[in-house]
């Protein structure tokens, strides 16, 4: 009696680890971290250096986007390398807009990427190889938009 009970106290509590998880994916679904962006030292403000980044390498109207909060995290690095910028929008239409612009960021020094908690960043690195495998095998592959640590390769789940 004592095992069974164990196994499905271990399961419970796993159900609701994940359930907490989502609950904070769920929050920071209008977030997005940006990468590459140079410090302007201790008084930075934060809010006028992303919107210059935005313009200047984006190429976005700024004029109709709108954060609840933006904000550097991380301690600050010795090397000189900048720490990656936390933004809040006010509207995830406007993150979305942002977010569709990554990719003209490529090979320049500069990143944008989803704010994911470390458990889901961790999940979704372990399955990487298999989404890169299936991708390259021309299958359709992607990752759950509202479980965003489950895999999907040719319409079936992936168990981690």
């Amino acid at each position: 009696m004592k095992v069974n009970c164990e196994k499905t106290c271990k399961a419970r509590y796993k159900a609701l680890e994940d359930k907490l998880l989502y609950t904070e994916v769920y929050s920071r679904r209008e977030n997005l971290r940006f990468y590459g962006i140079q410090e302007e030292g201790e008084q930075e403000d934060s809010l006028s250096v992303l919107t210059s980044f935005l313009k200047r390498k984006l190429e976005v109207d700024m004029s109709d986007i709108e954060f609840q909060r933006v904000h550097r995290v991380g301690k600050v690095n010795d090397d000189g390398r900048p720490r990656p910028t936390i933004t809040r929008f006010l509207r995830y239409g406007d993150r979305e807009f942002i977010f569709s612009k990554a990719r003209d960021l490529k090979d320049t020094g500069y990143g944008i990427s989803a704010d994911f908690p470390r458990e889901i960043a961790r999940r979704r690195k372990d399955q990487g190889k298999k989404l890169a495998d299936a991708r390259k095998d021309v299958k359709r592959a992607f990752f759950s938009r509202t479980e965003l640590d489950k895999l999907y390769i040719g319409g079936v789940l992936i168990p981690l």
